[in-house]
């Protein structure tokens, strides 16, 4: 069963990682991230949800993922489960993406834009 709201990590450009309560609908998700959604899987049933866009409108970079890529703007770290909906992190989670995420790092404009990449798939 779909929980209304969820307990999550929210991590902002800048700052250390926050515990927080979002709203678990799709208005409320693109609101958190200031624009429309992508979800990135992080491990078993734990993802980022991050903006779609941010590298593209310049939003600040963030943090940078064990693959090299860079999240820019806000993003949340939540649960999921196998039905694809997101969860609440149990208190675990939250100290280890706590730990995970714990610094701050900065990035020139640059960094972010060269982790820029498109996609294209045929059907």
């Amino acid at each position: 069963m779909k929980e209304e709201k969820i307990r999550v990590l929210m991590i902002e450009p800048h700052k250390y990682p926050q515990e927080h309560i979002l709203k678990n609908d799709l208005n409320s998700m693109q609101e958190a991230v200031g624009g429309l959604i992508d979800i990135i899987g992080l491990e078993e049933n734990v993802c980022v949800l991050l903006n779609d866009d941010g590298k593209l409108i310049g939003l600040d970079g963030n943090r940078r993922l064990w693959n090299g890529d860079i999240i820019a703007g806000t993003f949340y770290v939540c649960g999921s489960d196998n039905e694809g909906n997101l969860t609440s992190l149990n208190d675990e989670q939250i100290e280890r993406y706590s730990q995970m995420f714990f610094e701050p790092q900065e990035f020139r404009k640059e960094e972010v834009e060269e982790t820029i990449r498109i996609d294209f798939f045929m059907f």
